[in-house]
Formats: structure tokens, sequence, C-alpha cells
């Protein structure tokens, strides 16, 4: 059956605007009657289609114009469907009325209220069913120049992921780690030269970071003690999102191209399930500049998040992946859902969400953890 779904936005101060009576009896449910962000938003399902009230809808678009409001419609059919949008940041009518209007235009319709507080506002849509990349982009440009970060997302059930899985360097720590050795000894200059030949493509991950890790050659490995008790920071969020996703039964692990001393300190604070990285070489209490076995580069971050799947009895489409870099595409591509973090242009492009401005907090809060 048709319906149609009708949506005010009106300025807070102005208050919630009133339908004539007579179309009371149209009204099958309220789905929001609210004030959220400075803004009072109300949606209603009219068991009717448009052109049966395309008279009504008129005229309360020409009213609503004259007193600062805003009127949007849609038609509804059997095959439509809900999600969820999720605005985090600091709470602006305009970031509300950018994203409802972007998303009219894709026949999404805002529907009840799941969330509402300072910095979080997460409600449900209802549209046409289908990806939603369409929607995050058209979203993100729309809102291009307001601090905030935004999503749609699918209404997934509790229960719904089993594992968690995030990169290391400037993801789930602020800083990143190969660097900061670096500059601890003075070898800044030497081991940017090395990064910028490999992000010119001169150099593969694997090379790059041999080549770094050469430097190192003859250092204490007591410096990397050092690095962890000076310099080490998680990002912020980070240990809020963990507390969340242990919370919902999910496993959590870190997977690096870094250093096992690094994600085994990481464990520890974090209480994570899994910990992979790189191992470095210590002989007499020294780093020979060599790193033993196999590399986590691009393509093991991906299959480990297979294996780690597959361990659980479950595949990557119930996982999450969650990184920055341009070696962490395939691991974000392959899950079932891959979040670019203060990420590279080219990793924000191919992930399903991205955090452009807040911590890493916010992907429990476009999860739904905590506040469905």
């Amino acid at each position: 059956m048709s319906s149609t779904r009708l949506a005010i936005l009106s300025p807070a101060a102005r208050g919630p605007m009133s339908l004539p009576a007579s179309m009371g009896q149209l009204v099958a449910s309220v789905e929001s009657h609210q004030e959220v962000w400075g803004c009072w938003l109300q949606s209603w399902d009219l068991p009717v289609t448009i052109s049966e009230i395309a008279l009504f809808l008129d005229e309360l678009a020409r009213q609503a114009l004259q007193q600062g409001r805003e009127v949007i419609w849609a038609p509804m059919s059997s095959a439509s469907s809900s999600v969820r949008l999720v605005l985090h940041g600091s709470a602006q009518p305009e970031a509300l009325r950018r994203a409802l209007t972007t998303l009219h235009l894709q026949n999404f319709m805002p529907g009840r209220i799941l969330h509402c507080q300072r910095d979080d506002l997460a409600l449900v849509l209802h549209g046409p069913d289908g990806p939603l990349s369409a929607a995050n982009h058209s979203l993100i440009e729309a809102l291009e120049g307001i601090s905030l970060d935004v999503a749609v997302t699918t209404l997934w059930e509790k229960g719904y992921f089993q594992l968690l899985l995030t990169d290391m360097d400037s993801t789930l720590i602020s800083i990143e780690c190969v660097d900061e050795m670096a500059d601890h000894l003075g070898l800044k200059r030497q081991v940017a030269a090395i990064t910028e030949r490999s992000m010119a493509g001169e150099l593969d991950f694997q090379t790059s970071l041999r080549e770094r890790v050469r430097l190192l050659a003859g250092t204490p490995a007591s410096t990397i003690d050092t690095i962890i008790r000076e310099r080490l920071q998680l990002s912020p969020g980070a240990r809020a999102l963990v507390t969340a996703a242990k919370a919902q039964g999910v496993e959590v692990g870190v997977v690096s191209g870094g250093f096992t001393q690094f994600t085994r300190y990481l464990q520890e604070t974090l209480d994570l399930d899994y910990a992979f990285a790189n191992t470095l070489e210590i002989v007499d209490g020294q780093i020979t500049g060599q790193i033993l076995g196999d590399i986590v580069d691009a393509a093991a971050k991906a299959d480990i998040l297979d294996l780690l799947a597959i361990s659980l009895g479950t595949d990557a489409s119930h996982c999450i992946a969650i990184g920055d870099g341009a070696n962490d595409l395939p691991m974000i591509r392959k899950a079932g859902v891959g979040i670019a973090y203060h990420a590279k242009a080219v990793v924000r492009a191919q992930a399903d969400f991205q955090i452009r401005y807040g911590g890493l907090d916010t992907a429990s809060t476009y999860l739904g953890w905590g506040n469905s």
C-alpha cells in the first residue's frame, strides 16, 4: 500500500506547526514531535498518495515558507526500508536542515528519534531499499564546512557484529611509532625521505618498512619503552569504543604494520582480544635493523580479518574494520563495515563511513551501540 511521509522542520523558537484539524483522520502515526538540535522536528505517516493531498501539501508548504519553516514529503511503498541517520558533533540546526534536505532529494524521510544528546543525534529514516553509499557521499558534500560527522547506516540488530579490527598508528593511537622512534634518535629526516619515496610509488610498503627499520640498527631496545612511556597516546575515544564493543559482545583486535612491542602494550592496556604486528629482531638488548618473519602488510591485514572471522564462526560481513591509510584499504573493503578515521582521501572515498572530526567513539555512535 502506498503512503506519504510528511515532515516539518521549524526553528525551536517558533515551536511546532499544527496540521489542519481536517487532516487528523489521515494521520496513521505521529513518528516524531520533538525539539532536537535547536529545531522542532515533526513527522507523520499519511495513508494516502501524494496526488490525493496535493492541494493540501502545496498550501501547507506556502504557509510554512511564510513562517520560516520547511515542509518536505515523499511517497512511500511497501518496498521502503528503515535506516538510521547519525549526526555526531556540536548541535547545529543548519547541519540538521542540510542533512534532511539532502536526504529528501533521494526520497529519504525522517521518522522517530532514536537518541538525542548534546553531541549525538540519531533518528530513523524511511526510504528506498538499496546501497547507502550515494546517500553518505551526498551528506559529506552537503555538510562541507561544518565540523560534524554524519552517516546513514543500517539498523543492525544487537549481535550482528562479531569482530572489530583496527589499525594502530594514527588510528588506535595518535602517533606513528616508527616516526617517533626516528625523531627520538635524530633520524627523522632520513625516515621522512623513505616515506616520501613510498608515497610517490617508488617503494612498496614492505621495502619501505625494511629500509626504515634498517636505520634503527644498533638502537637500544629500551628506546621502545621510552617511546611508549613518553610519546604514545591513545586516540580520543579509543577506550570508549573498545568498551562499547565489548558491551555488545564484539571481540576487538589491533592489526598493524608496526611492531609487536607497541601492540602488546595496547592489548594489555585496553584488554584487546587480538594483537598482530611485525617482530623486530633484538639481540643483546639492541635492535638489529631486521624484521623477523613475514611482514604484516595490506594483504595480511585483510587475511587476518578473514581468518579471525572464520575462527569466530562467521565471515567478514559481520566484521568492522577501521583505518586511516592505503594499507588499510583491503581490510576496510573486505569488512561488512569499513570506517575511515581521519584518513587519506583515497581511504575516505572507499570506506562505508568517515570520521573526519570526532574521536573513535564516533564509530560506536554510527553502529548504534548504546543509543538505539
